[in-house]
């Protein structure tokens, strides 16, 4: 195994994920959450309608939406910042130099339990995307979407208000929407773990 995934993982095992980005992790982790909870109430409802139902998917929609909204002002604000101080750079050059084969060997043993191991082949993919266009072109992609994912929300939330309205099922809506917003945490929780492999690649562990 690798020197540089051995080291990334020295220093989350001492420091943990760096903020902003465990924080925005866990926000689009609870995008997925969200979801299966707003499809389980929709399912509820549909076979006992009445507003307690009604007013409870109307509430986790709306904290749905604002933990989305939390989740794009965080990015807006790290990319913000790191404009400010130049981080890009330096993460460009530690972009360059990551060897995606030897992280991805690390991360494999805790996370290739599937023949098509999801969570490896988008850290794989981020690495690659970041070496090729740059880290904060990641970060603007990434932007680009939080955007649809907010669109997919309010096309459910809409879809739902309109079968509440008329009684007509909806059914693919919410199959396509909650599949979208459970999909999340495999780009932007996962993307978490990508930008720590560049902040943590020069660390040296603690004796």
């Amino acid at each position: 195994m690798g020197q540089q995934g051995d080291r990334v993982f020295a220093a989350v095992e001492q420091r943990g994920y760096p903020d902003p980005w465990s924080r925005f992790g866990e926000q689009l982790s609870w995008e997925s959450a969200y979801a299966v909870q707003i499809k389980t109430a929709i399912d509820a409802a549909r076979k006992d309608t009445g507003a307690q139902a009604a007013e409870h998917i109307g509430g986790l929609f709306a904290a749905k939406a604002q933990n989305l909204a939390a989740a794009r002002d965080l990015l807006a604000d790290a990319l913000s910042e790191y404009d400010r101080t130049g981080m890009w750079e330096l993460l460009d050059e530690r972009a360059a130099r990551l060897n995606i084969d030897d992280v991805s060997e690390r991360w494999a043993v805790g996370l290739a339990h599937h023949p098509f191991p999801i969570a490896l082949r988008s850290l794989q993919f981020n690495w690659r995307y970041m070496k090729d266009n740059g880290v904060r072109a990641f970060y603007e992609m990434t932007t680009g979407y939080l955007d649809a994912l907010m669109a997919s929300h309010r096309r459910w939330a809409d879809a739902w208000e309109g079968e509440a309205a008329t009684g007509v099922v909806d059914r693919v809506t919410t199959v396509e929407c909650d599949l979208t917003s459970e999909e999340a945490p495999m780009h932007c929780d996962i993307c978490q773990k990508t930008i720590t492999a560049l902040l943590y690649l020069d660390e040296m562990p603690a004796v």
